[in-house]
């Protein structure tokens, strides 16, 4: 992103910008782009990302590694959809920058270089795609953003980072974390996504938003919920109604925690909402249990095989 005329930063730089502009670490890396958009992160939709994973598959035959670069809203977004949808052989790195380049103290060029550097570390290979930030490496199911200005914005709940980027290496602390997901085929490029809603509940919140889901077309819907994935009385009834017609995911507003599985009983709890079949989302934040369901439904799976890729992540 640039300055631009009428104030703000605007996205303009293009991944052979980047290229010209940062350059390679490694000299005996060599670096190839593709461009697929040129949006700000927060006007990306999953069918956007659901192309540049068909990209990022088609060119995984004959490359070493895929950086992909982008603002950092949805970095944790499209991590998590190229974790479900992209390559799975090579290292898939998403990165960005916090400052623009002109800014004091632009963490750009680092970022990219440290980006680069990863893609070609084939410890790497089947920790899934991660995000590489500020030196550090993070697996895409547990990145988050925990600021909107530093450069130190990212963080991994509820574990911490895979490792980080030093002297041209990557020093990768934790291995094995992938959880295996069910056989699941990526969205086509070339047919609609199903729509899934994502309400927030609130005290009080007395359902009407969710009571039409069904009739506003909508395939599934993910409910962030309070506390351990709890919500008011007059909501579990509403959800529960919507249940019938198509699957419900509950989860947590508390950042870098759970939903609850058997620990309170209570109307509108995680207990009683299971029971009125509402699927618990285990520690998946709200945007990617969002993208998962998205996949799921584009699959045309069950309930049953939802709940089942729910259960990787401890939910369910």
């Amino acid at each position: 992103m640039t300055e631009s005329k009428s104030g703000g930063v605007v996205p303009t730089l293009s991944g052979e910008d980047l290229l010209k502009q940062f350059g390679v670490a490694d000299t005996q890396i060599e670096a190839s782009v593709h461009s697929v958009r040129s949006l700000a992160s927060a006007q990306l939709s999953p069918a956007d990302l659901v192309e540049v994973a068909a990209k990022a598959r088609e060119i995984a035959p004959e490359v070493s590694g895929i950086v992909i670069t982008q603002g950092t809203d949805t970095i944790e977004e499209t991590a998590f959809a190229l974790d479900l949808w992209g390559p799975r052989d090579i290292p898939v790195v998403v990165t960005g920058a916090m400052r623009h380049p002109d800014a004091p103290g632009s963490d750009g060029a680092a970022n990219f270089r440290d980006a680069i550097v990863a893609a070609s570390c084939k410890e790497l290979i089947g920790l899934g795609t991660v995000v590489v930030m500020d030196g550090e490496v993070h697996a895409a199911r547990f990145v988050t953003k925990k600021h909107t200005a530093t450069v130190r914005a990212f963080t991994s709940s509820p574990i911490g980072m895979l490792g980080w980027v030093k002297e041209g290496a990557v020093d990768v602390l934790v291995n094995g974390l992938r959880p295996e997901l069910p056989a699941l085929a990526p969205p086509s490029v070339d047919k609609a996504l199903p729509d899934v809603a994502v309400l927030k509940s609130w005290l009080g919140d007395d359902g009407r938003l969710a009571a039409r889901l069904p009739e506003l077309g909508f395939a599934g819907a993910v409910v962030e919920g309070m506390g351990g994935g709890h919500v008011h009385p007059d909501m579990a009834e509403q959800l529960q109604a919507a249940s019938r017609k198509l699957p419900v995911i509950i989860s947590t507003r508390v950042v870098g925690s759970h939903v609850l599985e058997s620990t309170y009983g209570f109307v509108g709890s995680e207990i009683d909402l299971r029971r009125r079949g509402i699927l618990l989302g285990g520690w998946l934040t709200t945007g990617k249990l969002h993208l998962l369901l998205v996949t799921l439904l584009a699959t045309e799976a069950s309930i049953d095989e939802i709940r089942q890729s729910l259960q990787c992540f401890r939910g369910g």
